[in-house]
């Protein structure tokens, strides 16, 4: 029966990626494989049995996505408006999620302009209705290259707005039904925590009782990513059995028949869904139990992988669209691999053994999902699995609710517990944050190819069937293993490709270059968020990292683990604000800066924590030759010093995949004179606009001297200082030299193979940005 079910499974997840993949071939390859395999094992039934759920799941996800359309339009909206989901606050941000008078969903964004309307927004629960004003816009698609896709991520929870609301007004109640209750009980339960618990556990807490974690503290949550335990801090499979056997127990301890315990459950499983914010893993979970004890209370005889198998079947035919989930998958996955393997796990006797096995299983499960997702796995990722999947079981998750139960009861005796549980905690966190320094831990694939995910699922099923059938020789599979991950880690010293990509990062630089065969990668600035002086209420709890959410992120993604250099053009916020963050979340050989670096408190940060990472400090000028394992780089500024910050920028000519490059950072009129002066027969060939192509930077001099045959800029969409500035633009269009710009095209990329290369930008074509170019053009 579970061959069958697992084999429907697969083809109900293969009927519904069709469509999503427009017929790729590689789909009709590995479906025709499947067919084939039945056939030859002469299961007519089976092949058929296939064949009629992947049709019905294609035409379920087709029917849903037919169906999942928006009746509204672009631009100024109006109306009243349901809050469907907890609103959250954070700083002087509001946002959520709201249905309108249509019941389309919308999620909207709020800036808090006091803080008395701070505390009334605070008082807003499910289910309450106001009259929002504001702007509709259509989520964009990602800019920079293999980053998240947020606009598929909302279509995908049938979102299709983001809405931009300018004033709140008439909020009132309405009768709520159950489900906007118990909405409202666990946000009052995620008050009380953050209430009475320190902040260095309270998201801690949240996140082990009801699957909340945006009180998580940002190094916590990231030390846990990196170390592939982070799964320990959502709900999962283990916290519900767990959960689920203590009070069922309890139940029965207390005089409750086991019939009555069984019904007794199916009524809080939903309950308790809900109120864990009903995320995939829960819901899974929640719902392998439920079936579980119907199977139980009316005595039927299913494996647990025919329960598992039929709840994935149910729950994508309610929701297609789960499937393209990472949550979800992984849940899945891993769900399977333990059960397939629970023989050969009982084959050892050993508890620590079994424990190894359990955690082994789970990490090369995960591993193909992992690696696609996030292009990295830590090799501490076993031990700490084994260390901490017991301690947060039986320890840490206990803890958590009995601190939180007494608490209730007694905040006096509370208070003693929490500071207990708050110390332990602690303690945790410096193991956690300790085994992330341990260098050469993490394994870096860059995004790989969908042949070597197929390659690795096909090699880690092979060493399973090696270890469960013939022990002795495992040795090959663990080879085969190893060969398809070393060949995908040797991909970028292969690679003859170089790229120069100027990253969409907002109003700021950061250009990444990369040589071919992995000779070197340099970073030019690093972007930055301008920010203004807030008040104590106005603060977030955790400030957004450029660094940490696209640039390193991006160079993982092409198997980037070290900087050979990182060049820092001057102390402006908008392109040094994240050299620490990016210091600390990569390793880099070399900082280059330019002479007079030092100006304020910022530059001495970023000097601070390159001298704590015993980085080799350069400081160039103008006539500097810097040389990079045989790649030259001159430099062009600055030649004098002056009171000028921008003036004085690391200006830098490189000859990149034969064409010259100018960097000019914010360099204005008077480095433009300067280095006229100083380099009279200069010419390039692609021009970075200075000072994001400010009034005052690129001067008629300084274009007709260079004569560029492109000019790039990197700036903020709808940016406060309108840049690139009208006047630079009409020098451009008088000398037709065309120019490329981040707000509107996103990414820049130069890709190039010896002496020749191609541009394009990223996303390749985004409708909306097509359209507000035209609109720019006309303007």
């Amino acid at each position: 029966m579970k061959d069958k079910l697992i084999f429907l499974v697969i083809s109900a997840s293969l009927g519904i990626l069709l469509p999503r993949f427009q017929f790729h071939p590689l789909l009709f390859f590995l479906i025709t494989c499947l067919h084939i395999f039945l056939l030859f094992k002469k299961k007519a039934s089976l092949f058929l049995f296939c064949l009629l759920t992947k049709l019905i799941f294609m035409s379920t996800y087709l029917i849903v996505d037919y169906y999942n359309q928006t009746s509204l339009k672009e631009g100024e909206y109006n109306g009243e408006v349901v809050f469907s989901s907890i609103p959250v606050i954070n700083g002087d941000q509001f946002k959520g999620e709201i249905v309108n008078s249509f019941n389309e969903k919308l999620t909207f964004y709020y800036r808090i302009k006091s803080p008395e309307e701070k505390i009334s927004l605070e008082k807003i629960n499910p289910g309450m209705s106001c009259r929002f004003s504001g702007e509709l816009e259509m989520p964009k698609l990602p800019t920079v290259p293999n980053a998240f896709n947020y606009k598929q991520y909302l279509y995908e929870h049938k979102i299709h707005w983001q809405y931009w609301v300018d004033e709140i007004s008439q909020c009132k109640s309405e009768e709520n039904n159950w489900y906007e209750k118990l909405l409202i009980i666990r946000k009052k339960s995620l008050e009380f925590i953050e209430e009475h618990f320190p902040k260095e556990s309270a998201g801690i807490v949240q996140a082990l009782l009801f699957g909340e974690r945006s009180l998580l503290q940002q190094e916590i949550e990231i030390a846990y990513q990196e170390l592939g335990i982070v799964h320990l801090l959502a709900i999962s499979g283990l916290h519900v059995a767990l959960l689920v056997s203590a009070f069922y127990y309890m139940l029965v301890i207390c005089g409750v028949t086991h019939e009555k315990a069984r019904l007794i459950m199916l009524i809080i499983l939903p309950v308790y869904t809900i109120l864990t914010g009903a995320t995939p893993s829960v819901i899974r979970a929640s719902f392998m139990v439920i079936v579980y004890l119907l199977i139980k209370h009316f005595k039927m005889k299913f494996s647990s992988v025919d329960v598992i198998s039929f709840t994935c079947l149910v729950l994508l035919l309610i929701n297609p669209y789960y499937l393209f989930q990472v949550g979800f998958q992984l849940s899945y996955v891993v769900s399977y691999g333990l059960l397939l393997s629970f023989k050969m796990v009982e084959q050892f006797t050993h508890s620590i053994v079994k424990l190894g096995l359990i955690s082994l299983v789970a990490q090369l499960c995960s591993m193909p999902i992992i690696l696609y997702n996030f292009y990295e796995i830590s090799l501490l990722s076993l031990p700490m699995n084994m260390l901490f999947v017991p301690l947060y079981s039986y320890v840490i998750l206990p803890f958590a609710i009995f601190s939180t139960v007494i608490t209730v009861f007694s905040t006096t005796v509370g208070e003693s517990i929490i500071h207990l549980f708050n110390q332990f905690l602690q303690f945790t966190h410096h193991i956690v944050l300790f085994s992330k320094k341990i260098s050469y831990t993490t394994v870096t694939t860059g995004k790989p190819p969908i042949l070597f995910i197929i390659a690795l699922t096909l090699s880690t099923i092979y060493f399973f069937y090696q270890l469960e059938c013939t022990k002795k020789q495992v040795y090959k599979s663990v080879t085969i293993l190893f060969l398809v991950i070393a060949i995908q880690l040797a991909t970028p010293y292969i690679n003859p490709n170089g790229k120069v990509v100027v990253l969409d990062v907002g109003q700021g630089d950061a250009i990444f270059i990369q040589r071919p065969f992995n000779k070197g990668n340099y970073l030019i600035d690093t972007g930055g968020k301008v920010t203004f002086q807030e008040e104590e209420w106005q603060k977030t709890n955790n400030q957004y990292s450029i660094a940490n959410k696209v640039i390193i992120p991006y160079m993982k993604s092409l198997g980037v683990t070290k900087l050979d250099a990182l060049f820092l053009t001057h102390g402006d916020m908008d392109h040094i604000g994240e050299a620490v963050p990016l210091m600390e979340g990569m390793a880099v050989n070399q900082l280059i800066i330019p002479e007079g670096f030092i100006r304020g408190e910022l530059e001495e940060a970023v000097i601070r924590k390159a001298q704590e990472k015993q980085m080799n400090i350069l400081i160039a000028k103008a006539g500097d030759k810097i040389s990079l394992n045989q790649f030259f780089i001159h430099v062009l500024s600055p030649i004098t010093l002056s009171d000028s910050k921008n003036d004085d920028s690391l200006v830098l000519l490189m000859d990149i995949g034969g064409l010259s490059w100018l960097f000019t950072g914010d360099a204005e009129l008077e480095a433009e004179k300067r280095m006229i002066k100083r380099f009279p027969s200069l010419k390039v060939d692609i021009l970075k606009l200075g000072h994001h192509g400010s009034k005052g930077s690129s001067s008629e001099l300084f274009l007709d001297k260079l004569e560029p045959a492109l000019a790039l800029v990197s700036v903020g969409l709808n940016n406060r200082y309108q840049h690139p500035h009208t006047e630079v633009l009409d020098k451009l269009k008088e000398r037709n030299i065309p120019l490329l710009r981040t707000d509107l095209q996103g990414s820049i990329l130069y890709q190039f193979k010896g002496n020749r290369g191609t541009f394009s930008t990223h996303p390749p074509y985004d409708k909306v940005k097509v359209e507000k170019e035209k609109e720019t053009t006309k303007s």
